[in-house]
């Protein structure tokens, strides 16, 4: 009975951890988000299988230096055997048969290959990194993606505040309006205008409500969790070091990677060229053994040492040098055009940031004059020098006002973060 209550709280315990995994916290960083989307995104696996495939190769590989086994056998009949037409009076010389068995066991061991071994693990490895490399240049990507979806509900959440006040506003001025509407004092088309305002904004509030709701589930879907619509997005405040420029994007590193690969390839033909050196031997029963005049069946051995050396390889490898050498060129040409397009989207990104910081001191300005010129044309709307239309007019400068602020605020932000994206910091 203890152990079923036992079994039953782990599984509850279990539940509950998974359901916390699944939850999202209250606020939602960017960085949060960026680590998330990028741990539960599928091709992370892959940088495992990778290395365990590359440790199997380099385990193989490293497998050329034991010894290797073969096990041979053969019977054969022949036609003819050599025969020596001599005789000596009182000895006889042997006619071997023409059935012939032969049954050995091999043995053959790599001395040294001129370190065709080393180069090749060391490719391996390259290749490793290289593959390893292509797939953070994709979980960069992710990267990107998370950021136009967080930036884009904040851009929504900006937007839907200002209705609220500009709604609020609206409401509070209509609610004053009504005594002297009812009272005769005051138009009925002010009050009209001012609740038609108002189905307008709810109106804009429906739509983007069903925008953030959608942005919400997709990113919900990269980060594989649940966020409510009620979820905090912090707007990140990231610091830029714009004095010097280090281009660190996946793609270029991945393009050094490349090159070094190229270089190592170099290594191996070099390798390739060089004396290589094996023992063999070889333990065998059979009819004849080594003695090819006997027609018994014996043992033999035999053990040795080879020597192979292709000296005559007509330039062959130096046109293979000269490949690989073409072969970094295009790639340090594609390094090249990468570090270009980088600082070019860099000046832009930098203007960007520029402009959006110059914008918010010019909103800060504007919003002090925009609420001064609102707050009087909501007097004289009470003393009926102006129209409700005249007042929703500044009303909407004013809130227009205070949403560029956030909104440039947000913009700024993001900036910075394509900065860092463009340099390959995020």
């Amino acid at each position: 009975m203890n152990l079923i209550k036992k079994s039953a709280m782990a599984i509850l315990l279990l539940l509950m951890v998974l359901n916390s995994e699944a939850q999202a916290p209250d606020t939602l960083t960017l960085e949060f988000c960026h680590k998330r989307a990028v741990e539960r995104y599928p091709l992370i696996k892959q940088k495992q299988l990778l290395t365990e495939s590359t440790g199997l190769k380099n385990e193989n590989t490293g497998k050329n230096y034991l010894p290797q086994f073969d096990v041979k056998g053969r019977a054969t009949y022949q036609s003819d055997v050599t025969k020596v037409p001599i005789s000596f009076p009182g000895v006889s010389i042997p006619t071997p048969d023409k059935n012939v068995y032969d049954l050995y066991l091999g043995l053959n061991q790599l001395i040294w290959d001129g370190g065709i071994t080393r180069e090749q693990k060391n490719i391996e490895n390259a290749d490793l990194q290289i593959n390893q490399q292509q797939v953070e240049v994709e979980l960069y990507k992710v990267k990107e993606r998370v950021n136009g979806l967080f930036y884009k509900i904040l851009l929504f959440k900006t937007n839907k505040e200002a209705l609220l006040i500009n709604r609020q506003n609206v409401a509070e001025k209509l609610k004053e309006l009504t005594s002297g509407i009812q009272n005769g004092m005051v138009l009925q088309s002010n009050g009209d205008v001012l609740e038609a305002q108002i189905l307008q904004i709810n109106q804009s509030i429906i739509e983007i409500d069903a925008e953030t709701g959608s942005t919400y589930k997709m990113l919900g879907e990269m980060l594989d969790m649940e966020i409510p619509a009620s979820t905090y997005l912090l707007l990140p405040e990231p610091a830029i070091e714009t004095n010097s420029f280090i281009n660190q994007r996946p793609e270029y590193l991945l393009l050094d990677l490349q090159k070094n690969k190229l270089e190592l390839s170099k290594n191996l033909i070099t390798a390739g060229n060089l004396p290589k050196f094996s023992g063999f031997g070889k333990l065998g029963y059979g009819k004849p053994g080594l003695n090819m005049l006997s027609t018994d069946f014996n043992t033999y051995y035999m053990v040795g040492v080879g020597l192979s050396w292709d000296i005559v390889n007509w330039n062959k490898p130096k046109n293979q040098k000269k490949l690989l050498d073409l072969q970094q060129g295009i790639v340090e040409t594609q390094k090249e055009a990468l570090d270009k397009n980088v600082k070019i989207q860099v000046v832009d990104d930098l203007a960007q940031i520029e402009k959006f910081d110059a914008l918010i001191a010019n909103d800060i300005n504007l919003i002090v004059l925009r609420e001064k010129i609102t707050n009087t044309a909501s007097s004289q709307l009470d003393n009926g020098i102006i129209t409700s239309s005249q007042y929703l007019d500044e009303l909407n400068k004013a809130t227009r006002a205070r949403l560029d602020l956030e909104t440039h605020r947000i913009q700024l932000s993001f900036a910075k973060i394509n900065y860092l994206k463009t340099i390959g910091k995020l």
